[in-house]
């Protein structure tokens, strides 16, 4: 996923990794100086706080984050709903 967040953030963007992740992960410096990438980690909570997440998640406890799909031609309204704080849940622009 890193590789792939890494490929696809546009320059001067910035990368979020939340929570405990294994492996490994390596990026030659020309490449991150050259996007000009922010790479930013945190952590919330434990490692038996995520299991017990996961396990309310898989015995359907918790709700599902709202979604609709909205055309792309829409964009700009929904960046000013998004910046105004009115949007709920997520909105997905399509073609």
């Amino acid at each position: 996923s890193m590789g792939f967040a890494v490929s696809t953030v546009a320059r001067g963007g910035k990368i979020v990794v939340s929570g405990l992740m294994g492996g490994n992960f390596s990026l030659p410096m020309v490449q991150w100086i050259y996007k000009r990438m922010t790479i930013e980690g945190f952590m919330v909570g434990t490692l038996a706080e995520a299991r017990e997440l996961m396990d309310l998640a898989c015995a359907g406890k918790i709700k599902p984050t709202p979604m609709k799909e909205e055309p792309m031609a829409d964009a700009q309204k929904w960046i000013e709903e998004l910046r105004a704080g009115h949007v709920v849940g997520r909105v997905v622009l399509t073609n």
